[in-house]
């Protein structure tokens, strides 16, 4: 390699060592310091100890430096009419902390006074004029007691201004303007404070104390900066324009500059959120993008963890706070303060554990307000202002930014714009110097600390953000014993809250796996269903209405498809619940109700397609036809001449009793809606399980705490488990041991009927529905109750046939079934329409016209035609031959299903020429009923109580509304189901009980 090469890589390198050195800057975090050695001075403006230059030392309070003016020299100023003269003598140092003038002139009186100069306080030996004395203050007093005029607070306004060239008036630069909401709170007008008392005070002696000292008194520097923040950073405010300036005089003459960059082997990754500001205190962020600072480096967890090993399920934020004049108070930790709500102690400071979100919100009055500012009616009191720390380390803060709401604009970039002192109340700025009375209030009306959880590594944050919208309330009082009454009555809102969040790109995969999830259901499940339903209806419909058709699609559609929404948000929220609650580690954080748009809007869309779906079911049970077959033969009695035998009329009581019975059959349901709904309020409310809902990560904390949030994901989680696991309680206890050993509602019905001798033939469309087989061998079952008993024994014992409407020997199981899939022929469905459907619809027509519609339905139709009786006797004639034929040619009109068949239950190739029957093993008529739709009216229930709490978040009152609801629809199902079975067998709603 040449030595042209090596040069050249070697420039290459030194340029690179340059460029990176020139441009880094270090990290943002600095050393918690309380205490400093002996030999150094504790800086309030950058919190941090700090060498005294060459020759000085810190003085008292360590918060300063003091050195020895060891000059000499002469002073004169004249001004506003008065001179101000001074002499000195060199000074030199006495002890370890005091100055002593050299040399005095003779017969000369000198006092050791103080002086700021370049950064640095001075001790300097001043010679007394002539006709004064040196008091015990160490001041120069007249001998003969008169005052001396020293400059007030108006003049070093006027000073400052013009030293700092301030383009302001003083009454300018005094003057404050609050924004307030009007009375009607629909807009906003702003009030201009003239001389607003710390203004007045504070600004020119302040400012000019800290520009003629160059920073060397720090409290007065950091009060021109508390008076800005004050202002809430109005760049136009006289307070802001002269920080501003100092700081440009304080950077342009490096005073106060901080301190060189660390060496390369403890540098950071470099930042470039802090501007230099000098021996002035830092206020505001540079660039954008301060809340991703990898320099914070703090692992998160949800249980134990401590700052030495840098992982921390507790986040302690630490409060730098100042008054007004620049003062500084020390480092507090922060735990229930800034809440106008109030909290319960401990409470209002769970919020730092990780995980836990915390929202405390109210409406406050002014009189509440004026309390906490109680002593500004009369100018006093002090507002504190406070800078926000986390520590990351045991002796380590990092600074937390503070984004103001009331400073953004249009053209403010998204993490951006952020400063570093704040204030919760203050009742100063508002208070007029010039009126003597304070006219409004300034306090944080919305605080919100947002932590939010970094994608990798998984268990690190970002630099947290507290969030600060302020708001302000005009008095016009000067105590709180005058309010007006209408001023007392106002409230305003005011909230603090604490978020732990996902970063954006975790939030995205949350809703990557919704969409998964939603499209599996849909896709996969819900559309294979939504195609055998239509083919399904295809298959049946002989005869088919366009309008009829696309009716049923769209609703089918609907029921099918918000029945697969309502899974997965079973799914879903039992996923989160299960994972946010059991995860050891911090994987994720729960997505903020705010977020959840798209959750809610599938619980409304779940909700509204299964009530239309629920619509549905009952319009077309309600819509059922029902025809008793009665095969009781007449006894033979002597007529009345006594010459002949006839057949004796049947009697009716059996179909009145089966007709009771499959009347109060059409709303039992298999779980008891009360039982269920009382148990949730036990469960959720008695036990405070519903607490598992709460945004805490602890899955065994079921405690109660005051402004802990709730997720309307966990919440619908914690309901839709309970509701699942007491659907399950119930389900499998009727159908494993009530309805097997003790009674089942639907084999009771049949045996009713098998005693009774009466068949049921149930339509729920136009060709097809069910036939329950009730036939008996008895030769009577109108009869006494000892020749009952003595049938049932027969059957026993084997002697009589078995039930079935199919005799078989080699298949028991056809012989014993009693309920068929029914496929009727059209000739057959149009004998019954008009013999029979069209006489009841008109007779109930004449009823209506005659009684009115409301007494026709509670009261019934009244007595039957003869006309219609007759049709009825024809129709039943017509059904039992149908029922005799198809049991003749049971080998081509009786079939016996698949599994695949019982699924799908589509007709016969021959059911359009001849009457066609399939077993049923599945009971399948109570789909016409309640019983045989559990399933959907339990899902609907728990879709509604889900729906109602997501919205109320009050378990009681959900659950009564639930209740209510299902009490209307069984009602419903009850009133119009009784007329409907009344209207088609001709059995008056009277003899229905």
């Amino acid at each position: 390699m040449t030595a042209g090469v090596w040069f050249s890589l070697v420039v290459y390198l030194g340029l690179l060592k340059l460029f990176q050195t020139s441009y880094a800057q270090t990290s943002l975090a600095i050393q918690l310091q309380t205490t400093c050695p002996v030999l150094n001075f504790f800086d309030i403006s950058s919190l941090q100890c700090a060498s005294c230059p060459n020759g000085a030392f810190p003085d008292k309070t360590q918060r300063a430096c003091v050195s020895c003016d060891a000059t000499s020299g002469d002073a004169y100023n004249f001004q506003s009419g008065y001179s101000m003269v001074q002499t000195w003598a060199p000074a030199v140092l006495q002890s370890a902390q005091v100055c002593a003038c050299q040399a005095p002139p003779a017969n000369s009186t000198t006092v050791v006074a103080s002086a700021a100069s370049n950064g640095t306080f001075f001790q300097r030996c001043v010679i007394c004029p002539t006709g004064t004395v040196a008091n015990s203050l160490n001041q120069c007093a007249p001998a003969d007691n008169k005052t001396s005029l020293p400059s007030t607070t108006a003049q070093q306004l006027q000073q400052a201004l013009q030293q700092l060239n301030i383009g302001l008036t003083p009454s300018a630069a005094v003057q404050a303007s609050i924004t307030v909401p009007t009375s009607s709170g629909s807009s906003q007008l702003t009030l201009n404070i003239a001389q607003s008392r710390p203004l007045a005070d504070l600004l020119g002696p302040s400012a000019l104390t800290c520009k003629q000292g160059l920073g060397a008194d720090r409290a007065a520097c950091n009060a021109v900066a508390n008076l800005c923040a004050l202002t809430l950073y109005d760049s136009a405010s006289g307070a802001c324009r002269m920080y501003d300036a100092l700081v440009n005089l304080f950077v342009a003459n490096s005073v106060g500059a901080s301190p060189p960059p660390q060496s390369t082997a403890t540098r950071r990754v470099t930042t470039n959120f802090k501007p230099e500001t000098g021996s002035m205190p830092w206020l505001y962020y540079d660039g954008v993008g301060y809340t991703d600072d990898p320099n914070m480096d703090l692992r998160v967890q949800f249980s134990g963890g401590n700052l030495a090993e840098g992982q921390v399920s507790l986040l302690n934020f630490v409060l730098s706070s100042y008054l007004l004049n620049g003062t500084w108070l020390g480092f507090n930790m922060w735990t229930s303060e800034f809440q106008l709500c109030g909290a319960p102690k401990g409470d209002g400071s769970r919020w730092y554990r990780v995980g836990w979100n915390y929202k405390n919100s109210c409406s406050i009055k002014l009189e509440a307000l004026l309390a906490e500012v109680a002593a500004a009616f009369t100018g006093a009191g002090d507002t504190v202002m406070h800078e926000l720390f986390l520590q990351v380390g045991t002796s380590t803060l990092y600074p937390i930014p503070v984004l103001i709401t009331n400073t953004i604009t249009e053209t403010t970039l998204e993490n951006s714009g952020a400063v570093r002192r704040f204030f919760f109340v203050d009742g100063r700025l508002g208070f007029s110097a010039q009126s003597q009375g304070l006219q409004a209030v300034q306090y944080a009306a919305d605080m919100q600390l947002n932590i939010v959880l970094r994608r990798s590594p998984r268990d690190s944050i970002y630099v947290p953000q507290l969030t600060i919208t302020y708001s302000a309330w005009e008095t016009n009082t000067l105590s709180t014993v005058n309010l007006a009454s209408d001023t007392i009555n106002a409230q305003r809102p005011a909230s603090f809250s604490v978020t732990y969040v996902n970063e954006p790109d975790l939030n995205s995969r949350f809703w990557y796996a919704w969409q998964t999830i939603l499209i599996v259901f849909e896709v996969v499940l819900a559309f294979p269903a939504m195609m055998l339903s239509v083919f399904r209806y295809i298959r049946k419909k002989r005869e088919q209405a366009d309008l009829d058709f696309l009716v049923y699609i769209a609703i089918s559609f609907a029921d099918i498809g918000s029945f697969a929404l309502a899974m997965v948000l079973l799914v879903v929220s039992l996923y989160y619940l299960i994972l946010y609650k059991l995860q050891e580690e911090v994987y994720f954080l729960m997505l903020p109700d705010a977020d959840l748009n798209n959750f809610k809007i599938t619980v409304i869309l779940a909700i509204v397609g299964q009530s239309l779906g629920l619509l549905w079911m009952l319009w077309r049970q309600l819509r059922t036809d029902v025809f008793f077959i009665d095969w009781e033969k007449a006894r033979k009695i002597l007529s009345k001449e006594g010459t002949r035998e006839e057949p004796a009329p049947v009697s009716c009581w059996r179909m009145l009793m089966v007709a009771n019975e499959f009347n109060e059959l059409q709303t039992v349901r298999v779980s008891y809606p009360a039982f269920t709904l009382l148990m949730m309020v036990m469960i959720l409310e008695g036990a405070n399980v519903i607490a598992a809902a709460d945004v805490t990560p602890d899955a065994s904390d079921y405690r109660n705490y005051y402004g802990v949030t709730t997720s309307i994901i966990l919440r619908f989680g914690v309901e839709a488990f309970f509701f699942l696991v007491l659907f399950l309680g119930q389900y499998l206890f009727k159908r494993l041991l009530y309805y097997p050993y003790i009674a089942n509602p639907v084999t009771q019905f049949i045996d009713l009927m098998f005693l009774a001798n009466i068949s049921t033939l149930i339509f729920d469309d136009m060709h097809s529905g069910y036939y329950i087989h009730g036939r008996n061998q008895a030769q009577h079952s109108d009869t006494t109750l000892r020749e009952l008993n003595q049938e049932l024994l027969k059957e026993e014992e084997g002697l009589t046939a078995q039930r079935g409407l199919v005799n078989s020997t080699a298949n028991p199981r056809l012989a014993d079934n009693q309920i068929f899939l029914m496929y009727i022929t059209d000739a057959i469905r149009k004998t019954y329409d008009a013999k029979m459907l069209q006489l009841i619809q008109q007779a109930t027509n004449d009823a209506r016209n005659r009684k009115g519609v409301v007494n026709t339905f509670l009261r019934g139709s009244g007595r039957q035609r003869d006309a219609v009786l007759s049709a009825y006797q024809d129709l039943m004639l017509l059904f039992k031959q149908m029922i005799e034929d198809v049991e003749r040619n049971q080998a081509t009109q009786v079939s016996d299903p698949t599994y695949l068949q019982m699924i799908l239950q589509l007709p016969p190739e021959n059911a359009q020429n001849n009457p066609a029957f399939v077993h049923d093993y599945l009971s399948s008529f109570t789909t016409t009923i309640f019983i045989g739709n559990e399933v959907r009216l339990y899902v609907y229930e728990a879709l509604f109580f889900c729906a109602i709490d997501m919205s109320l978040r009050n378990v009681a009152l959900s659950a009564l509304l639930t209740f209510f609801m299902i009490r209307v629809v069984s009602y419903l199902r009850a009133m119009f189901g009784e007329d409907n079975l009344s209207q088609k067998t001709l059995v008056d709603r009277h003899f229905l009980i």
